[in-house]
């Protein structure tokens, strides 16, 4: 009998210093529906990611890299003032993180307030180089200043730092075809669609590398590919962009329909 209560008695205290497993988290969260928000993300389908990240979100609403990701999508839907609440949530969390720069960096870059993103988008890579959206920024910035070579160099960086971010690769592929170089352009699209081949900002840059080589067939079939997409999701500004190089393929190359 004393055997059978000592026995009871080392049970309990092991149940007790281990517990029944129910609320071990010390592998951290289950993140499937993080990778599949980003996943959709890259694929431009910017409905998915947001439903899938809210989701994440409700069981994690302090994880920092959900919310620096949400912050993301919302710029992508032009939720701006909702992005600016998650850069404040992530100062709440801790006020010296970048990753809350980096988002305001894109709200103003949204706002076309250059300088203030140029700024907050330094101040970001300066605490932490391998954020990819202050490159981004900084680069289209100067793109759209006509600073070409500038805004290819920065975007060099941010591949340098992840080789396969299909949106860097996108961005410096678009900075390629503004400097005319066709071939650059080429080189990093071929890398996105190894990565991803159902990007339809991919095919559409695509088209316009092969529109200007004098390639009609092929920028057809990729600008075929980012229409259907662009419809599917619709994604009404970049459908009409598609439709309207489409019509310009068809007149320069006289392809028949």
């Amino acid at each position: 009998m004393l055997k059978f209560w000592i026995l009871i008695f080392l049970t309990v205290c092991f149940l007790i210093s281990c517990g029944n497993g129910d609320d071990d988290n010390s592998d951290g969260p289950d993140r499937t529906k993080m990778e599949e928000a980003k996943k959709a993300f890259e694929e431009e389908n910017y409905d998915k990611a947001k439903s899938s990240v809210e989701y994440f979100l409700a069981k994690y609403p302090k994880d920092i890299d959900a919310l620096y990701f949400y912050a993301q999508v919302l710029i992508q839907t032009k939720q701006i003032l909702k992005a600016r609440q998650r850069a404040n949530e992530i100062l709440e969390i801790d006020p010296t993180l970048p990753e809350a720069k980096s988002i305001l960096g894109e709200v103003h870059f949204r706002r076309k307030e250059f300088n203030e993103a140029l700024k907050l988008s330094r101040q970001a890579l300066k605490k932490k180089p391998q954020l990819q959206a202050p490159y981004r920024v900084i680069g289209e910035i100067y793109l759209r200043k006509g600073k070409i070579k500038e805004g290819i160099k920065v975007l060099l960086e941010a591949h340098k730092f992840a080789p396969t971010d299909v949106e860097t690769l996108k961005k410096l592929s678009a900075g390629y075809i503004k400097d005319k170089d066709y071939a650059s352009a080429k080189k990093y699209l071929d890398i996105a669609m190894k990565v991803k081949q159902n990007v339809p900002g991919i095919h559409y840059n695509f088209a316009a590398v092969y529109a200007n080589q004098g390639d009609g067939q092929k920028a057809m079939e990729h600008i075929d590919i980012a229409l259907a997409h662009y419809q599917k999701m619709k994604t009404v500004f970049w459908a009409g962009k598609s439709r309207d190089m489409r019509r310009l393929i068809v007149r320069k190359f006289n392809i028949a329909e």
